[in-house]
């Protein structure tokens, strides 16, 4: 993971580098149910410390990877996003958010800041061309929000056929990408 030591600010939440002492509530974050079914589509096996433990310091090691964390205004660490697979194929990344506050889940101005930054981050300062995310197709309220940023679906891909969970993969560019 690269360090980043940039602070990206926004109107609703800032963007940090994540830290080893956000991974006690990351942990929590990740292990809900609910926060489950809207970033992957389905509950999933339960973390431990160790699991989180071992995914920051082996990213921390990956020169293509930059994990921040998702703070509100008043520092409140709600989340992260990872702009990962960094020019691994010259010009692309990937993104992965997840906000595990649950309220804040609910209003959409946060999420859609968060991508808008990480967004805008990936393409002016590490000159990326093409940033793609993966949502699961039970995700409306995501799929809505990348789309009115200026992501466009590439690909559906079956998950998981027993709870009818596609994988959406959607792409922008920083032509395409709707800045507020």
């Amino acid at each position: 993971m690269s360090s980043p030591t940039l602070r990206l600010t926004g109107t609703f939440v800032d963007l940090r580098p994540l830290e080893e002492s956000d991974l006690d509530r990351r942990l929590e974050m990740v292990n809900n149910d609910e926060v489950q079914k809207i970033y992957i589509g389905r509950t999933v096996d339960k973390n431990t410390k160790f699991d989180l433990e071992s995914w920051y310091h082996s990213l921390k090691e990956d020169p293509f990877s930059e994990q921040w964390a998702i703070d509100t205004k008043d520092g409140t660490y709600v989340g992260d996003i990872d702009l990962h697979s960094i020019h691994v194929i010259r010009g692309e990344a990937w993104i992965s958010p997840m906000i595990g506050d649950l309220e804040l889940n609910e209003n959409p101005a946060y999420r859609r800041e968060a991508i808008e930054l990480i967004a805008n981050y990936a393409f002016e300062e590490r000159e990326v061309e093409r940033l793609q995310i993966d949502v699961p197709s039970t995700d409306r309220q995501g799929l809505d929000i990348l789309k009115e940023l200026g992501f466009a679906v590439i690909e559906e891909t079956e998950f998981d056929f027993i709870h009818d969970v596609q994988t959406v993969t959607l792409l922008v560019t920083p032509q395409t990408l709707c800045r507020a």
